[in-house]
């Protein structure tokens, strides 16, 4: 036993690209890692420079996409959810 709080918070993680405006360089990836990083209940911070997006893995309950958004808004940039073009 024990084993059933882990399943249950794994439930809970998901992961979510946003789309980010006005990153442009190496030290744009830094400042984003460190801002959604310093949230609680954000697991993984992957920036993709070139396409402008960052995958993040989440606690969707106390990150919520809208604490995603506010970080990097505190940060100096702004985002919003990524919508894959077809």
């Amino acid at each position: 036993g024990g084993d059933e709080a882990a399943t249950k918070k794994e439930y809970a993680m998901k992961e979510t690209v946003i789309q980010v405006d006005g990153m442009s360089c190496p030290s744009c990836i830094r400042h984003i890692d460190s801002a959604l990083c310093e949230l609680s209940g954000v697991e993984k911070v992957d920036v993709k420079l070139r396409e402008r997006t960052v995958a993040v893995r989440h606690d969707a309950t106390s990150a919520p996409l809208e604490a995603l958004v506010g970080a990097l808004r505190a940060a100096g940039y702004e985002s919003r959810l990524h919508t894959a073009s077809n």
